[in-house]
């Protein structure tokens, strides 16, 4: 038996989990100016397509997720203008798989970022794989009433408890985040079958994880369709998308 692939995948998630089970910390993956400067890009299409779906009928529509396209996209623009001194794009490599790959781990941020929001839960929480965070943020908007009958519980119940209000999907409180993490998941699948998908030469281990990747950003996709539970975009994106990414494009962590 080949041992090889087996300890590649320890490798990969052993430094995320701790003795209960509980990930901790986030893929953090060392970028370059090529794709730190085509994420910008890509979310500039991102912008320029809701700005698009969410331009006004008449002028009498004040149309409040029009505003906040236009001024996404005045930001990213600005970005772009301040980072052209400091960028420095390499013509040779600025699009291969690795660039790509490292695309679609950052627009997979944004999907956490903007479903954290759409949620209300917080970036940080979203971004950091602490799944115990946002077990404790959903229980506080929780209905507490039946808290008097909790010293009765066991702890297998209370755990039970706590991982089933972290499933239940949390009421959305900005939609204009929601939609345009539906646009973010789209473009991560535009990405995947355009340019990371379809087996190669190299190893068997590596082409799986190029298959499980595209199961993963189409799972993703119907999750954010279905409005799952931030909890379950976060298993998705830390525990599905971005090990595959690493294991299929040798992504490397910052130390």
């Amino acid at each position: 038996m080949n041992k090889t692939p087996f300890l590649i995948m320890l490798a990969v998630f052993l430094p995320f989990t701790n003795i209960n089970g509980m990930i901790t910390y986030a893929h953090n993956f060392n970028t370059d100016d090529n794709s730190s400067f085509l994420t910008l890009i890509n979310m500039l299409v991102i912008e320029n397509r809701l700005l698009n779906d969410s331009i006004p009928v008449s002028s009498n529509n004040n149309n409040s997720s029009y505003i906040e396209h236009i001024e996404n996209t005045e930001n990213i623009l600005e970005d772009i203008l301040i980072s052209e001194d400091s960028f420095t794009v390499n013509s040779d490599q600025f699009y291969n798989n690795t660039v790509i790959a490292l695309v679609v781990a950052n627009l997979a941020d944004e999907v956490l970022r903007n479903y954290g929001h759409a949620f209300g839960v917080p970036s940080n929480i979203m971004l950091s794989m602490n799944f115990s965070s946002i077990i404790n943020s959903q229980n506080k908007s929780d209905d507490t009433a039946n808290s008097n009958s909790q010293n009765n519980h066991t702890m297998h119940q209370e755990n039970s408890s706590a991982a089933a209000a972290a499933a239940a999907a949390a009421p959305m409180i900005d939609k204009p985040s929601y939609i345009s993490t539906l646009e973010l998941s789209d473009r991560m699948i535009e990405l995947y079958s355009n340019e990371l998908n379809g087996t190669s030469s190299e190893s068997t281990y590596i082409n799986k994880a190029k298959s499980d990747l595209g199961s993963a950003v189409y799972e993703l996709k119907k999750s954010v369709e279905s409005k799952e539970s931030p909890y379950k975009i976060m298993e998705i994106v830390h525990g599905k998308v971005h090990p595959n990414l690493q294991l299929a494009f040798n992504l490397t962590l910052k130390r």
